[in-house]
């Protein structure tokens, strides 16, 4: 296969990479490409193929840990757990372990503790979920 026709495949393999951004293909582009250079010299097709198959089969193999680990972290903290150490304010009692209501940086909030929480009384965040978070009353001298 001439050395054009790889980089036509390359191109489009790394086209269908981009629009779905999975770093799945993006292997098997390099791979392409690779082939590419080499189908300069080597001129069997069946080697060609073999060399693009096992090439990208051995990109996708050793890379995709790496990139599903880079995929996956976190750019920017989420809301919630920007919440931790802050104080509030309850807003409907609850006893321990039912959910109350709290108000922390002006947004309310669903909330548990193990301590039973009264209306007025101040609290600080321990620990949040997405939607819930567990606060602890802050009690004088503290």
């Amino acid at each position: 296969m001439a050395w054009w026709a790889w980089l036509i495949i390359a191109f489009v393999i790394g086209i269908v990479e981009v629009s779905s951004f999975t770093f799945v293909l993006l292997w098997f582009a390099i791979a392409a490409f690779v082939t590419a250079l080499l189908s300069t010299g080597v001129h069997d097709v069946w080697i060609q193929l073999l060399v693009f198959a096992v090439l990208g089969v051995a990109l996708f193999v050793a890379t995709r840990p790496l990139a599903r680990k880079w995929k996956q972290q976190k750019s920017y903290p989420d809301r919630s757990d920007t919440m931790i150490g802050k104080t509030g304010v309850v807003v409907t009692a609850a006893e321990p372990g039912a959910f109350a209501t709290v108000r922390v940086q002006g947004d309310l909030w669903s909330a548990r503790s193990n301590s039973e929480l009264k209306p007025g009384q101040p609290v600080m965040v321990r620990a949040a979920s997405a939607t819930v978070l567990t606060v602890e009353p802050i009690r004088e001298g503290r």
